[in-house]
């Protein structure tokens, strides 16, 4: 896959079978949220346009040789509480890529591919995270 065909970005975590973040992000300037990627969970989803500055920003930190790699990744011993981590990348051919790790919260041993699509949702988060709580505190004044 190359990085300029990607149209869409989903990025999702479970812990606990709980949905700790589910993320959409469209080349389109579309984002889609729910969650801050902990738990306890917040349940708010919301989705708005925006610049497309998030979805661009993001793009900038992949390297088209981690396709290579995609696939499932399931640590033959969790330990701590299950988690489910979850990158998918769209193209314009509606061909899918996707990382998905399952781990425990306690595990240590992760390897060098996972600690990597952590620091992309954590970036991810951190671009959006402005948006996400005003949009939240919106929703709460509304419900108040």
């Amino acid at each position: 896959m190359k990085i300029s065909d990607i149209q869409r970005v989903r990025i999702d975590i479970v812990s606990d079978e709980l949905s700790a973040l589910h993320m959409m992000l469209d080349r389109d300037g579309t984002i889609s949220r729910q969650g801050h990627g902990n738990l306890p969970v917040e349940e708010f989803i919301v989705t708005s346009p925006s610049d497309g500055k998030v979805f661009q920003q993001l793009l900038e930190k992949l390297d088209e040789k981690m396709f290579e790699f995609a696939g499932v990744y399931d640590h033959p011993q969790k330990k701590g509480t299950p988690v489910v981590m979850m990158v998918a990348f769209l193209d314009q051919a509606q061909e899918t890529e996707f990382f998905e790790f399952r781990f425990g919260t306690e595990n240590d041993d992760l390897g060098e591919l996972l600690p990597f699509f952590d620091q992309l949702i954590s970036y991810a988060l951190s671009l959006s995270n402005h948006w996400y709580q005003a949009e939240l505190d919106k929703h709460n004044k509304t419900t108040d």
